[in-house]
């Protein structure tokens, strides 16, 4: 639960795929299955153990033109009486009239990672409400759901406490993918509950390098060499889904980035690289691409040259391949900080949350973020100048780092699958 199949946010997407493949890999024979919110039914192919796979989905929706048994009003509704009429032949003609309930009933265990920081009030208490109702089904159905490593907070609203102290408590397994969100749920699951540490899925995702990249304006025959990569977060420029500094930064984030730009390329003698890692129509406010180039069309003429921006929608494998190719990287979505890091690529996160700081932790790079929330524009171009100076200082050690995420997290996914695989459902 909680991996869309289709979005233009290719962090959400690496963090499906990555959940998948951990999966797979740590349960070969395993069916697995995805219970999300879509439009239909068709099969989610991602790769796991480097092979393309088909991937079973089982789609909930709010459409009211959906069918009763795919709306999650009707899901919830019997989910209650799934709950509250423990008659065996009423269950059994529940699980078979009911394909969503009939899988929940069926699988060995139901786990949900909320998209890695949506268990949260952080973008509104309306998506955490959506996904409370969607894991309080599965509660009613099995008693109890897998948390998969993810953020847990911060929750500003009473309500998104309580919501999530209710799911918590009732979690079979918590596992936090930093020290910060492992504490608060800790404290909202309470003494009776373990909350366990892992890195972020996303540290396992494949890279695939590409033959060509198609850039604006396009790479000349000789390629380049010992590219800063930089990915200009669409929502931090427009302020967020408000327009209003939704997340409460210091920072002027659109005149800090052509700052910074110039900055870099005048300590820097090759090119810089804008990498959308969210790509979505001009107009909206989550467009890495259109923020872009509003950022490249800001710099003076003469530098405009030295500044191209990648110019197609790749997939999480692909854009993972072309961060790769980055000498040094500064990113704002943090799933392409992550891409970085997971390769060695030396990374300063721009953070707009907590989450930065805990992910970059888990490797050995916590001082490498610089906080949105904190810092002023010149402080901001000071340190990551300051930080460029130091990439080749840390990129042996960010490396090992790396390796060791990825065998860590082989490791915490064989022991859920041990742990929870064959748990029968609760009477």
């Amino acid at each position: 639960m909680g991996v869309p199949v289709s979005s233009g946010n290719r962090g959400v997407l690496a963090l499906g795929a990555s959940l998948v493949d951990l999966c797979g890999r740590a349960a070969p024979g395993a069916h697995l299955v995805l219970l999300i919110g879509n439009r239909d039914r068709q099969p989610a192919t991602f790769r796991v153990n480097g092979e393309l796979r088909q991937i079973p989905v089982v789609n909930h929706r709010l459409s009211p033109r959906s069918a009763p048994g795919e709306h999650l009003v009707g899901i919830l509704v019997g989910a209650i009486l799934h709950r509250l009429l423990p008659f065996r032949s009423f269950r059994g003609w529940l699980t078979r009239s009911n394909r969503w309930i009939g899988t929940v009933a069926s699988a060995d265990f139901v786990g949900d990672v909320h998209g890695g920081d949506s268990f949260s009030d952080i973008y509104g208490l309306k998506g955490l409400t959506f996904t409370f109702v969607t894991d309080f089904c599965v509660w009613l159905v099995k008693g109890s759901i897998v948390q998969f490593p993810q953020t847990y907070g911060p929750y500003k609203h009473p309500l998104a406490r309580c919501m999530a102290r209710f799911l918590l408590r009732r979690s079979s397994v918590i596992i936090a993918r930093d020290k910060k969100s492992r504490a608060i749920a800790q404290e909202l699951a309470g003494p009776n509950k373990t909350v366990l540490l892992s890195p972020d899925v996303a540290f396992s995702l494949e890279s695939i390098r590409l033959r060509e990249i198609r850039m604006a304006p396009p790479l000349s025959p000789a390629g380049a060499k010992n590219i800063i990569g930089l990915n200009v977060n669409g929502l931090m420029y427009n302020g967020g889904y408000t327009g209003r500094n939704m997340f409460g930064l210091k920072l002027d984030y659109a005149s800090f980035l052509p700052v910074l730009v110039t900055a870099l390329l005048q300590n820097h003698p090759n090119e810089v690289w804008l990498v959308p890692h969210t790509f979505a129509p001009n107009g909206d406010v989550e467009s890495d691409p259109e923020a872009s180039h509003k950022l490249r069309d800001s710099l003076p003429a003469g530098l405009r040259t030295r500044v191209r921006i990648v110019d197609q929608e790749y997939d999480q494998y692909e854009i993972k391949g072309v961060i790769s190719q980055c000498d040094f990287f500064i990113g704002s979505r943090m799933h392409a900080c992550i891409a970085a890091l997971s390769q060695g690529v030396p990374c300063v996160g721009v953070a707009y949350s907590m989450k930065f700081a805990g992910v970059f932790e888990s490797v050995g790079m916590e001082s490498w973020v610089v906080d949105a929330r904190d810092a002023t524009n010149e402080e901001a171009v000071a340190r990551i100048l300051e930080l460029y100076l130091q990439r080749e200082d840390v990129r042996a050690t960010l490396k090992q780092h790396a390796d060791a995420a990825r065998a860590q997290l082989r490791g915490v996914f064989e022991t859920l699958i041990a742990t929870c695989a064959g748990k029968p459902a609760v009477s």
